[in-house]
């Protein structure tokens, strides 16, 4: 209720400088105290939210301001920019006064509100651990098995390991494979799929012996040789070796009417 009878900070200050209006009794010290307080009040939205926790209004005198700053690196940033500061202040007082200079300085508020500031973004990303790699002795992040120049030697000879036993069992699948090897399913999967490639272009092409053909016709059915019909097997290179514009349906794979 008492809210509707007061004057808007931003009408006193409009009239606070101007002599049409019955001010005259207020200081001049009052004025510029108001004028230093309305600053303060709203140098989060002259300034930004990031530099307003590292700078902020020490003292208005006249036509120069007096800003504070949390290092000499920032006063000095500040120093080089204080023409659009001072038209973004300036549009904040509106036209009640024209601040004509600044002046920045180090304080040590805002050098321990900075240190603070550090300090909890530290505790919310906590420092990095390090050890050793048992394999080579490189230095690596503390709780990884090894380093990543081993880790990645270690997977291509697991890589190799895979592509040898596929090629004598080229119908394994990644439960069965989990008997010989310890691997992950995606790189498994990438495994046998280079090695179904290779075969079936060869097939394809026609560039592939009788030891191609039966390891592609073996990964192409997933069975194992004694499985193996002499229908079956002569329906899946007929498949390997169809053109690839013309559609193939799972009938003509195993030879079903």
């Amino acid at each position: 209720m008492y809210e509707d009878f007061l004057t808007p900070s931003d009408a006193i200050i409009k009239h606070l400088f101007d002599p049409r209006y019955p001010n005259k009794f207020i200081p001049l010290q009052g004025k510029y105290l108001y004028l230093q307080h309305y600053l303060r009040l709203h140098w989060q939205d002259i300034c930004g939210s990031n530099l307003a926790r590292r700078c902020g209004v020490e003292k208005l005198a006249g036509n120069e301001l007096y800003i504070r700053t949390g290092n000499s690196l920032l006063a000095n940033e500040l120093y080089m920019m204080q023409g659009l500061f001072l038209q973004k202040i300036n549009a904040y007082l509106l036209g009640a006064l024209v601040i004509k200079k600044l002046y920045f300085h180090t304080g040590s508020f805002y050098r321990r509100q900075e240190q603070q500031q550090k300090q909890l973004e530290q505790e919310s990303y906590p420092a990095i651990e390090y050890t050793s790699c048992p394999k080579c002795g490189a230095r690596m992040e503390k709780g990884l098995a090894m380093c990543s120049v081993c880790d990645r030697e270690e997977r291509e000879h697991l890589r190799q390991y895979l592509a040898e036993l596929l090629r004598i069992q080229p119908w394994l699948t990644y439960d069965d494979c989990k008997a010989y090897y310890k691997c992950d399913r995606i790189l498994f999967t990438a495994v046998k799929d280079n090695l179904k490639n290779y075969y079936f272009e060869r097939v394809r092409l026609g560039y592939a012996d009788k030891k191609d053909n039966l390891l592609a016709v073996l990964f192409l059915t997933g069975k194992q040789p004694e499985a193996l019909t002499p229908a079956l097997y002569d329906n899946a290179l007929a498949y390997l070796r169809r053109d690839q514009s013309v559609l193939a349906f799972g009938s003509r794979l195993h030879g079903k009417k």
